[in-house]
């Protein structure tokens, strides 16, 4: 792979991406929002910046005159948690800005796709099955990442284009969305006990510099149509997850222990099979391990978050 496309190339993800991408070589060019804040997450390094928002990427073939690009990296996505998560008309443009890209790519010649796909999707799966009411509207994300999964794959392979959509869940620092980890973290060094479930179903994390690398690697290496997942290969109770985040964030903060406050969530948990989290066709195709430990992330992140608590103090005072 020579030449690729991120898009969301400031978020979470995508600047981690491209740092991955950057360091093996690989010419980027980061498509980011018009007027993005978080340009400077990526501007130290040497990519091409191209300004595009989500409802626009059918005018990349326009945009970027290129032609010989390898791969698009499509980890923009509008609304994964709070009140856009349960936003029927920003999904819905979530699920279009897809379709757009893909016909996007078809008409640059580019021949791999590598989306960014989330565990909800596997959960929705195992909810459809279910006999009950929804009356949950974050749903709408839910829903909008497996259907964009599942017509994107199809579209893709219409017309020819190696197509990936990895389940992911991440974690590391940098981050300020309300992810699992991230927020028990905050909880805990702000003095509040995390509400939590039970945390007996199977889960798994990855580091966020683990999860660019074996996006990378998917896109090299992957076999066309294979459902991946990025993880540990350790998947356990989730319980035994967030004891580690628990006690790496108390010691770093110090004082008053925080507890856990495991069962105080009874709605809206799903478990999983442990075989969702089987690392094992990405590591055969790929040859992809997880080069940072569980604890060695955690405590990464939790120094991370406790700066940016401290740096937010800071800037607070000053103004």
């Amino acid at each position: 792979m020579k030449k690729a496309i991120v898009t969301g190339a400031t978020g979470f993800i995508g600047k981690f991406l491209v740092r991955e991408l950057v360091h093996a070589q690989v010419e980027t060019i980061a498509v980011v929002r018009t007027g993005s804040k978080n340009i400077e997450n990526i501007m130290h390094l040497p990519v091409r910046v191209v300004a595009c928002d989500l409802s626009d990427l059918g005018r990349l073939p326009d945009l970027i005159p290129d032609r010989d690009i390898d791969a698009v990296f499509h980890i923009a996505w509008q609304g994964v948690s709070d009140m856009e998560a349960r936003s029927q008309e920003i999904q819905i443009q979530n699920l279009q800005a897809v379709l757009n890209l893909i016909d996007a790519m078809h008409q640059m010649k580019i021949g791999t796709f590598v989306g960014a796909g989330s565990l909800s999707e596997a959960e929705a799966i195992v909810e459809t099955r279910e006999d009950k009411i929804i009356s949950n509207l974050s749903y709408m994300y839910k829903a909008s990442k497996t259907a964009a999964h599942w017509m994107g794959k199809a579209k893709a392979g219409d017309y020819g284009i190696r197509f990936f959509w990895p389940l992911i869940n991440t974690y590391g620092e940098e981050e300020k969305s309300a992810r699992l980890v991230n927020t028990v973290i905050r909880k805990i060094y702000a003095g509040d006990t995390p509400a939590l479930s039970a945390g007996n179903q199977y889960y798994d994390f990855v580091h966020v510099c683990d999860v660019a690398r074996a996006m990378r690697l998917i896109a090299e290496k992957g076999v066309d149509g294979t459902n991946y997942f990025i993880g540990s290969g350790d998947a356990k109770p989730l319980k035994e997850f967030l004891r580690i985040v628990g006690r790496v964030a108390n010691e770093l903060k110090g004082g008053t222990k925080i507890a856990l406050g495991f069962g105080q969530i009874t709605d809206h948990v799903v478990c999983l099979s442990k075989e969702v989290f089987d690392t094992a066709k990405l590591k055969k195709d790929t040859g992809f391990e997880i080069a940072i430990p569980f604890e060695e992330g955690i405590e990464r992140t939790a120094k991370w978050i406790i700066q940016d608590f401290k740096s937010a103090s800071y800037h607070e005072k000053r103004e």
